[in-house]
């Protein structure tokens, strides 16, 4: 699933303070929360125990996917906004920019292949196809927006961003392995087999970018603490220099 990392302070809105602009990003870090929960839960319908259940797998699917794009829509539109007014003029920008666009891609076609799931549609070869090929722009896009992890605040906050981008990571390869059975078909004892592996692996990946998004989440939280009381100690040292100043 797609999680975009950088290391610049997000500012989903220029003119917000520092509690508006950690609303901000605290609602999209609980998206992400939000949709590993739901793609956790959706994945158990998938496993062949609960095979009856697969439409309600299917709509999971398709409020996790709803939810993931519209997250990485949000990105992509906070990308817009820092580049309209800070031109990429680096690598590492270009970068930026190009995973975010790709997770937007990703997150679109996931939700084609989500709708492709239902019951009523009996098309999932082609929504595995569609997993296919959104993992594996998940996937490009991770490797190359893992490379933004190269400086933090902290020790604490750079270890949680490599633990949230191996979660991301991880859980996108096993989404693409688990989207190829569905492109060979079977019946029978092998169908139970495959689905059963399938389930198993949608279930382990979800597990992950549940992880992730709570880990993301923490961090989140903790670099907010930051800057508040980096924002406090400014204020108190400028009214302490006023202060001074009228005394004499």
């Amino acid at each position: 699933m797609p999680h975009q990392i950088t290391n610049r302070k997000r500012n989903y809105d220029r003119a917000a303070s520092i509690g508006r602009s950690f609303l901000s990003e605290g609602l999209n870090a609980l998206a992400y929360v939000a949709g590993g929960l739901i793609f956790l839960i959706g994945s158990v319908f998938f496993l062949p125990a609960f095979e009856q259940y697969a439409a309600a797998g299917a709509w999971m699917f398709i409020v996790g996917s709803v939810l993931y794009l519209a997250v990485t829509c949000s990105d992509f539109v906070e990308n817009i906004l820092h580049f309209r007014h800070h031109p990429p003029r680096s690598r590492k920008a270009f970068f930026e920019f190009g995973s975010s666009a790709l997770y937007l891609i990703g997150s679109l076609i996931f939700v084609i292949g989500s709708v492709l799931f239902l019951p009523s549609l009996e098309l999932k070869s082609w929504g595995g196809g569609c997993f296919l090929v959104g993992s594996t722009i998940f996937v490009i896009a991770a490797c190359i927006n893992v490379t933004q992890i190269t400086q933090a605040g902290s020790l604490a906050t750079l270890q949680m961003l490599n633990i949230t981008a191996i979660c991301f990571v991880v859980g996108s390869v096993l989404f693409l392995v688990a989207s190829v059975p569905y492109l060979w078909g079977g019946s029978g004892s092998i169908k139970t087999i495959l689905l059963s592996y399938m389930g198993a692996q949608f279930v382990a990946g979800s597990f992950l970018f549940f992880t992730g998004g709570i880990v993301n989440a923490y961090r989140a939280y903790r670099v907010h603490q930051s800057h508040s009381s980096t924002g406090a100690r400014k204020s108190g040292g400028e009214r302490s220099s006023a202060t001074a100043t009228t005394t004499r």
